[in-house]
């Protein structure tokens, strides 16, 4: 026996409907087919979106990797300002020894500026308490040149003639500078 049973045979026009038919189901088949092919493409990009979301999220919920990426931030952002601010500090550090420097001899230059000044007082305050006795002195030279220095001066013919008078010899053979009224 055969497999397929005996069936009378189809007319054209009925071989041709059913053929028109079956294409109709084949086509409308393959456009339902290109619907379902778009919507599972649809829906693979979405998985994989997220899928990639996915693997995004547990990166950046990782505590190591967020914590090594927030050093390496902080480090690209913070060591320039750091080595600026350390470079800032010695720069201060310079300057302030500088400054201790100049403040200590400003402080030697006040130191011996009072000390000059209280010398100087001093000084003062001695000749001060001499200057009576130069006085003193000064008077007792004067009478003393006042008397001794016309005698000086006349015992020598060239300052007699400065003088105006004229060196002559007396008569008991003394040499003397004489006045002569005219």
């Amino acid at each position: 026996m055969p497999d397929q049973p005996d069936l009378p045979a189809l007319s054209d026009d009925d071989l041709r409907e059913t053929l028109d038919l079956m294409a109709t189901a084949v086509a409308s088949m393959s456009d339902r087919i290109d619907d379902l092919t778009a919507v599972a493409d649809k829906q693979i990009k979405v998985a994989t979106e997220a899928r990639i979301a996915a693997f995004a999220a547990r990166d950046q919920t990782n505590p190591k990797k967020y914590g090594d990426l927030l050093g390496q931030t902080l480090d690209s952002h913070l060591g320039a300002t750091a080595d600026a601010l350390t470079e800032i500090v010695r720069r201060l550090g310079v300057q302030t020894d500088k400054t201790i420097g100049a403040l200590a001899k400003s402080e030697d230059d006040r130191s011996r500026a009072y000390r000059e000044v209280f010398e100087r007082e001093q000084k003062a305050g001695r000749l001060k308490s001499r200057l009576p006795w130069f006085g003193l002195g000064a008077l007792v030279l004067a009478l003393v040149l006042s008397v001794t220095l016309p005698r000086f001066l006349a015992s020598n013919a060239s300052t007699c003639a400065v003088l105006g008078a004229s060196w002559t010899t007396t008569t008991t053979g003394v040499d003397a500078c004489v006045f002569y009224r005219r």
